[in-house]
């Protein structure tokens, strides 16, 4: 069992109040470690996308799965776990 798998087990079987809690203390976290850094990081690498050139990415995106040009997110997830050792 993953990671992942194992952390979702256990939030499944933990009252709302523990959920909520465990709600805060991420938010807390990553205010905390300064989440704006990150956009920052990012933001030197991808360049703001307008409207139009979205909509592109769009129509192009739903063309490719029209074309069958796609993979399932399992199979997605698994060559993830596979190339990066999740």
């Amino acid at each position: 069992m993953s990671t992942l798998e194992k952390t979702i087990s256990m939030l499944e079987v933990l009252p709302e109040t523990d959920l909520i809690e465990i709600q805060n203390f991420t938010k807390k976290f990553f205010q905390r470690h300064g989440r704006g850094t990150v956009d920052e990081s990012i933001g030197r690498y991808l360049k703001p996308m307008s409207k139009e050139d979205f909509m592109k990415d769009v129509e192009i995106g739903e063309q490719e799965i029209a074309n069958g040009k796609y993979r399932s997110a399992k199979e997605t997830w698994n060559e993830l776990e596979r190339r990066y050792g999740l």
